[in-house]
């Protein structure tokens, strides 16, 4: 099954832990997780197996790439789905809730993945928040202690997805990721000749400062909606 620290990924691992069926938990370390998360787990769930992508998410925007768009999430298939793909498992666990998202909750409650062969379940589907607290409350079970700091979902701290409001937090909260961050959008948008004149398909885009402006979703640069048909990225945390 997949791993992410969070709390829906926690739930779902003790829900297989108690009914007995054989399993393995995998953590794709994408590099840009909270390190309160990448520590919390490292201390409670050492039998948890780490996997690592090709390549970075700083190389991907600086050399592989461009800086990931809500359009065009390339760092969900190269930090999160791509390190698995060697692993063959026909059956995989996923901590994902209806809730979450209106594409989520198009989905069944169990996936085939034809591309991969792959029967995907989600056992904690139709479970609402309070759900999730509830059981791991009762169980006693540790969780990030972010959670206890005012942040609801705890995924990667630089993510497209992420609103103008969230980014700012984040920004506040790990600046040298965010600082790693924009140095490596510089170098991509020197790279790329756009230096002092407009991007090819936005004309509104003049600077690398209006990029991060439009990367960030300030209102002035509005990011299309994702469109991303298993939505499983969404919001990039439980």
């Amino acid at each position: 099954m997949g791993f992410s620290g969070g709390k829906d990924s926690i739930v779902t691992l003790e829900l297989a832990r108690m009914s007995g069926v054989k399993h393995e938990a995998y953590y794709c370390c994408t590099g840009i997780d909270p390190p309160e998360v990448v520590k919390f787990i490292k201390e409670y769930y050492s039998m948890v197996k780490w996997l690592y992508p090709k390549y970075s998410f700083w190389r991907g925007i600086r050399k592989e790439k461009m800086p990931p768009l809500r359009t065009a999430r390339w760092c969900c298939d190269v930090l999160k789905k791509d390190p698995s793909a060697s692993i063959p498992l026909r059956n995989r666990l996923l901590g994902l809730r209806r809730e979450e998202s209106l594409l989520r909750r198009q989905r069944p409650i169990i996936d085939y993945v034809h591309s991969r062969k792959q029967t995907i379940y989600k056992p904690i589907f139709h479970w609402k928040e309070w759900h999730i607290w509830d059981f791991i409350d009762d169980h006693h079970i540790p969780y990030p202690s972010l959670y206890d700091e005012g942040f609801h979902r705890i995924g990667c701290v630089v993510c497209p997805f992420l609103s103008w409001k969230i980014q700012m937090q984040h920004k506040q909260r790990w600046p040298k990721m965010y600082e790693i961050f924009e140095g490596c959008v510089r170098k991509w948008y020197e790279s790329r000749g756009f230096v002092n004149k407009p991007m090819e398909k936005r004309k509104d885009i003049k600077t690398v400062d209006d990029y991060l402006l439009f990367w960030y979703g300030h209102s002035d640069f509005k990011q299309p909606k994702c469109t991303c048909p298993m939505n499983e990225c969404a919001g990039v945390g439980k």
